[in-house]
This record gives C-alpha cells, structure tokens and sequence, in this order.
C-alpha cells in the first residue's frame, strides 16, 4: 500500500510534466471562456433586438404617407431595412442560446436576460426623467433646448397672446401697429411707438412727427412706397429711411410717401396699395420686397408659422383658381377674436396657412413619453403637401399678384416700379434667391435689383447692428439707385 502512494505521487508530477506547461494552462480556460463568450454574444443580442425593435416603428412613423417605393430609398427606409435584418439575425441567436442552454444553463439564461432587461428599463426611465428635468415652458409649450415639444400647446399660446395684446402700449412695435380688416394689420394713425423711434401721420403713414396731417393734394409729383420693414425703415429713424432719403434726392418738386408696414408679405402689399393709395394720386409707386415676403404670402396666421415675431394677428390669404386671384379670407379675425378660441382648429381658413401641420398641435395618447415628444418633434412624419402651399403654389401665386400690381397702377395711370431688396446672405452670395427668381421670371414684370448697389458698401455698413434691415449707410445707396430708377421711369413716360 505504501509502495502504491509512493508510486502515485512520483506519477503525477511525471504525468505533469508529459502534458506540458500549456496543456497546464489551457484546461481551466477551456471551459470558461467559451461561456463567458456566449454570455457576451447573448447580451449583445438581447440589446441589439430591443434596439431595432425601436428602430422599426421610429422608421415606419417617419415613413408618413409615403409608399414603400418612395420610402424605402430615403435614409429612414434604409434604416428600416437595417433594423429588420438586425431583428431576424439577433432573435435567431436568442433562440438558439436559449435552445443549447436548456437543463443546467437555463438559469444563467434567465439572469442574463434580466439584467438586460434592469439595463434598459433602467435607460429609458433615466432618459425620461433627463428630458423631463430638461424641459422648460415657451410660448408655444414645452421646449428642450431650442426644440419645442409637440404637441404645441394652444391653450399656453393664446393665454401669451391675449396678454400681448393687452401691453400692445408698452411693446417697441406693436405700439405702432392697430387691426385693419383687409390686410390683417397696418401702421396705426397718429402713432409713436414705445421706443419712440417710429411715429405715423394722421393718416396712417410713416413720418417725421406723430398728429402732423399730409394734405391729399399737392401740386408735387408723389412717389408712393408700398412693402415691408426695409421700406418702412425698421431700426432706424424716419430721417434715416430710404424713402426719405429719395425725396431729398428728387428734390423739393418731388413728395414720397412711406406706406410700408413690418411683417407684410407681397399679398399683403399689394392690397396696400389697392385700399390706401390710389386716392393719394401718386404719379409713381415703388413696390418693394425681400425674398422672405413670397414665404409670407402662403400664409394666414403668421404667429402659427414665426410666433418669435410677436404678432398676434391674422392676414387675408390669396389662392388660385383657374388662374385667378381670390382671398380665401378676405377679413382676417380680429386678434382679440382669435385668441379667444378653445382650439386652433377653430380657426378659418387654417389648411391654406404654409406653416401649419396638424400632427404638430394634436395630442394623443403616445405623448405621455417625453422621449417619444423629443423624438417626433426632431423627426417629423412625412406628410403629402396641401396642394395651395407647395413651392409651386408659392410661386404662382406671387407671380399672380405681382402681375396683377402692374396691370392695377398701369391701368390708374400710375407708373409701377419693383424692387428687389437682397438680405445679408444674398449679399453674400452676390445673387437672390433660387426660388424668388422663379417668381420674377414668371411674373415677368420688369424690376430692379438693389444688389448691385449695395455691393460696393463696406458689409459692415450695409445693416443695422445686430439686425437685418438696412443701415442709414445702406439706405442712402438704396436711395441713391432708386432716384436714377424713378427719373428713368418719368423720363420714359413722357416720352411715351
């Protein structure tokens, strides 16, 4: 019996080392590192399927009402389809994990899927309570960020409207602006506004000093100016304007009358000039506008669209219709009217405003997760465009109305001029944009663009400070070119 121990523990350090230092090695690594490796592939999976998982419907939401064709090209589709595959390929290895561990390994199965589970429940409840924490009130309801959370909230955009109206006194420009019945707003009569920078005739009409009265007849040649902010002068001082610049340029047998009103599109301009100038009897009328202002004729409720601007009012609309003109809504609600409502959808005329999609102010019941509000607002639902707010539309449309300025004043007598004022990055690009030169050229009105006038101008010097609208610099060019435009078109009609 000694002899046998005796000989067994000689045999084992013997047998030891027959094997090997590395057989020694790799026999205890055998068996955990293919487990550790399974362990590692199955939790993958796990979190690979949850992620496509959620992939698939964020795809199909933004797949909106398009078709499959259309869709699956687009990066959300491709995305779709990567989602789906990851989806097959990952359930596969789950089952078959599950399969090879049934008996003694299915308990460790089950851990590992738990701990997966805790890891994502753990995710979305910490993503939650972030988004949440992070969210803050704004005009139009909650916001993340710069990100507004839809749904919009209504009821938070009237009550801040209501109460702008109510201050209208104290605001630097609403001060300056009162409700009208055709165009939705126009410059307020005997006005000054709260900063004391604009004030307004007894009229209704840009000028030097608030109550002074502008007779009806004179026996000057006036010069009327229609259009928005850069014709009205914003930020800067009624002696600062283009408009009054000109009427220095033109001299003293020569009267320029400044109808321009911040916010106006060219729907909006263009019934200006139909309500408030013929009866001045101007001999020329200068129709000025910005790219922007075809974007603002698609709409009706500009706060819908830009409630940074603080306007709480609605605007007439114009559509066509076997190539006519007609306002759909040809008197705007009054703002006090608006806000009253308990909806936004009850507002007339709402489907022909540009900026307004009903997913962004409809509340279901998904919009319990803020997750799910984050992700819909950042990710719109592609959605078929209301045929009267396509670009195409945009386009017809203020062609329409720019032909039908010209065949107006021609037919009064009066000699129509448009000018083209270019903004900071137009000037940039030393060109306007793409989609207002489709909308001259299809016009085919004559007109006059300012950019090369402005060009020359130091690009500091071009615009207010911290503003876009035209510098007391960039206003006397502008005047500058305009008044060889008007003596050109006097010079033409007399000739004619």
């Amino acid at each position: 019996m000694s002899s046998l121990r005796c000989e067994t523990a000689v045999r084992r350090p013997r047998l030891i080392e027959e094997s090997g230092p590395s057989e020694t090695v790799t026999v205890p690594m055998s068996v955990g590192t293919p487990r550790r490796q399974n362990d590692l592939l199955l939790l993958a999976s796990l979190f690979l399927l949850e992620l496509s998982g959620a992939l698939i419907p964020m795809a199909l939401y933004m797949k909106g009402d398009r078709s499959f064709a259309v869709f699956l090209p687009s990066n959300p589709g491709i995305v779709l389809c990567l989602a789906l595959g990851t989806l097959v390929i990952t359930a596969v290895v789950i089952f078959n994990q599950y399969w090879r561990r049934k008996g003694l390994s299915s308990r460790r199965f089950s851990l590992i899927v738990a701990m997966n589970l805790a890891t994502v429940i753990g995710m979305i409840v910490t993503g939650e309570i972030t988004i949440r924490a992070a969210a803050r009130d704004s005009v139009e309801g909650e916001r993340v960020g710069r990100l507004v959370l839809k749904p919009k909230n209504w009821s938070t955009f009237a009550q801040h409207s209501r109460q702008l109206i109510d201050r209208a006194d104290d605001d630097p420009f609403l001060s300056f602006l009162v409700y009208d019945d055709l165009m939705g707003w126009t410059v307020g009569p005997n006005r000054r506004s709260a900063t004391g920078l604009y004030r307004s005739s007894s009229e209704g009409i840009r000028a030097p000093e608030e109550r002074m009265s502008i007779p009806l007849s004179t026996a000057k040649t006036r010069i009327a100016l229609v259009g928005d902010s850069f014709t009205f002068g914003e930020d800067v001082r009624y002696e600062e304007t283009w408009g009054h610049f000109l009427e220095k340029e033109l001299g003293s047998k020569f009267q320029v009358l400044n109808f321009g009103v911040s916010g106006y599109g060219v729907d909006q301009m263009f019934l200006r000039y139909e309500k408030d100038i013929p009866k001045w009897k101007p001999r020329v009328v200068i129709f000025g506008f910005i790219s922007h202002d075809t974007e603002r004729s698609m709409l009706v409720y500009p706060f819908v669209t830009f409630p940074e601007w603080n306007m709480p009012f609605a605007k007439s609309r114009f559509i066509l219709r076997n190539g006519e003109l007609t306002n759909i809504n040809g008197h705007p609600a009054a703002p006090r009217a608006i806000f009253s409502l308990d909806s936004i959808r009850e507002l007339d005329a709402l489907d022909y405003d540009r900026g307004y999609r009903e997913s962004d102010w409809a509340r279901n019941l998904s919009h319990q997760s803020y997750l799910w509000r984050l992700f819909v607002s950042k990710f719109p639902r592609w959605a078929i465009e209301r045929p009267d707010v396509t670009d195409e539309a945009l386009i017809d449309v203020n062609a329409a109305i720019l032909k039908q300025f010209i065949r107006s004043a021609t037919q009064a007598g009066v000699i129509p001029v448009v000018v083209f004022f270019p903004n900071e990055e137009e000037l940039e690009r030393t060109r306007m944009s793409r989609r207002t030169q489709k909308v001259l050229q299809q016009s085919g009105v004559a007109y006059t663009d300012l950019t090369s006038c402005l060009l020359p101008l130091n690009a500091a010097d071009r615009f207010v400070p911290e503003h876009r609208h035209y510098s007391p610099q960039g206003n006397a060019v502008v005047a500058n070119c305009l008044h060889k435009v008007v003596n050109a078109a006097l010079g033409q009609s007399v000739k004619g």
